[in-house]
Parts: structure tokens; C-alpha cells; sequence
């Protein structure tokens, strides 16, 4: 399947909106979903999400038809099995730099042939523990694969890791890429648009989608105007934090 369908499957019409889950909370995620999200991002680098936590987040999630791609900690197979057994729709691989990387986190993600995904199908939640009969036969063809370009050597090898068969999107990680290359992501907001830019045109002369984590003063109708595919939209830790500070700032006026 193309990565625009694949997209346009989970998330409806493009550029695409998706919630940032990182709280570990499946009410905060089945919140999401009911307040209109139809697709997630559960952070299962930075955020508190434990094994045991990830398949009531997906259920929740499921509960509002959110789809979800989980953003695991490393290119290994158990981080990616725990995520693909507990029933995300795709994953998002952090720091990935060069080709041959890519290539590993997209074996990782499918089944043989076309990948080394071990399978269990009759035991893991995906499948529906046995009941979904095609989901083994399908998976290959309808599962997303994002890879995180958030380093100056990872911005480098762009067209390389967007040519890699199998990745369907090239995110930008704009805070981690600003602390890689020395800079400041408001003073110098100017050379992440550049980045940024660089790694859309990848992205799209190979066909595939382009992603991105918004910045301070990037906003989502700009980035989506650069050629953004996906947008962070909106984040469960922010939005517990900035309705306090809101509140509470309304209240010493």
C-alpha cells in the first residue's frame, strides 16, 4: 500500500493531526480520542510507559477508533514486539541516521519475507488472540513505518533512509536536531524550517510521507503549508500542564 493510503486509512484526509500520549494513562488516551483524535503517537521513549501499560493505552485508543503508532525506545526486536503484539498500527523509530539503520527497523516491523517479525498470532492481542484471521496476511502490506531524522548526520543521509524500500515517513524531531547541531530551537527557528524543508523534499521525492513535532512559533497550518504530512497537534503532558498554568494564572489577576 502506498504511505499516503496507509495514512489516509489510519488518520482520514491529509496532513494529518495525531495526539502525543506520554502520560502512560489509558483515561488520558481514551480522552484524546473522545475529544475527536483519530490518530496517536504513544511515546514509548521519553514517556512512563511501562510493557504491561501499552496494551490498555491501544485499548482505550480503540475504544474511540484512534488508531496509534507507538514510538519505541531503540531499533531491537523486543521493543518492537512488545509494541506490534499489543496492537499499534505502526511504529515510529527514534534516531535513525543512516540506511542501514532504516533497513533494521523495517525488518524488524514485518513479517517474513519482507522482515523478521517473529509471530505469534494466537496468543497476542493484534491478532485478536487467533480470531483475526488475516491480520498475519495483511500486516505487510498495511503496516506504517516512521524513522526519526532528529541529528545533523541523520539530515545527511535523508534521501538514502527515504529510498529505503519499506519506510513510509521521515519525522523530524526538531529539539533533539537543535541540540545535535549547537543551536537554539526560538533564536535560531530559521534553520530548523531549513532542516525541516530539506528533509519534506526527501521524503517526498521518494515517495514517501513527512512528519514532524512542532517547534516554538512553528505552527501546525505553517508546517502543514511546508509540505507536512503528520503534525503533533497536541500533547497529554502539555495540556495537563498548560491548563493549570492558565487557570492559575487567571486566578492572580
Amino acid at each position: 500500500m502506498d504511505p499516503r493510503d496507509k495514512l489516509t486509512r489510519l488518520a482520514g484526509p491529509l496532513p494529518a493531526g495525531c495526539v502525543w500520549l506520554g502520560l502512560g494513562s489509558a483515561m488520558a488516551a481514551e480522552a484524546a480520542g473522545r475529544a475527536g483524535a483519530r490518530l496517536a503517537v504513544v511515546d514509548g521513549e521519553h514517556g512512563v510507559i511501562d510493557r504491561s501499560a501499552l496494551p490498555d493505552i491501544l485499548r482505550a485508543l480503540a475504544l474511540t477508533g484512534t488508531a496509534a503508532l507507538t514510538r519505541v525506545g531503540e531499533v531491537s526486536a523486543s521493543e518492537v514486539k512488545r509494541a506490534l503484539d499489543a496492537g499499534s498500527d505502526g511504529l515510529l523509530f527514534p534516531q535513525i541516521e543512516t540506511a542501514e539503520t532504516a533497513r533494521a527497523a523495517v525488518a524488524l516491523t514485518l513479517f517474513p519475507p519482507m522482515g523478521t517479525r517473529g509471530s505469534a498470532l494466537g496468543v497476542v492481542r493484534a491478532a485478536g488472540f487467533g480470531t483475526i484471521a488475516d491480520y498475519g496476511s495483511r500486516w505487510n502490506d498495511r503496516a506504517l513505518c516512521a524513522v526519526q531524522i532528529e541529528t545533523v548526520r541523520g539530515l545527511s543521509a535523508a534521501d538514502a533512509i527515504a529510498s529505503v524500500a519499506g519506510v513510509d515517513m521521515l519525522f523530524f524531531g526538531p529539539f533533539d536536531y537543535a541540540s545535535d547541531a549547537g543551536i537554539d530551537p526560538v533564536a535560531d527557528a530559521p534553520v530548523l524550517r531549513a532542516a525541516f524543508g530539506e528533509i519534506v523534499e526527501a521524503a517526498h521525492r521518494a515517495g514517501k510521507l513527512a512528519g514532524v513535532f512542532p517547534w516554538p512559533g512553528a505552527e501546525a497550518a505553517a508546517l502543514a503549508e511546508a509540505g507536512a504530512d503528520m503534525i503533533a497537534i497536541a500533547s497529554d503532558i502539555r495540556g495537563v500542564f498548560d491548563a493549570v498554568a492558565t487557570g492559575l494564572s487567571a486566578l492572580t489577576r
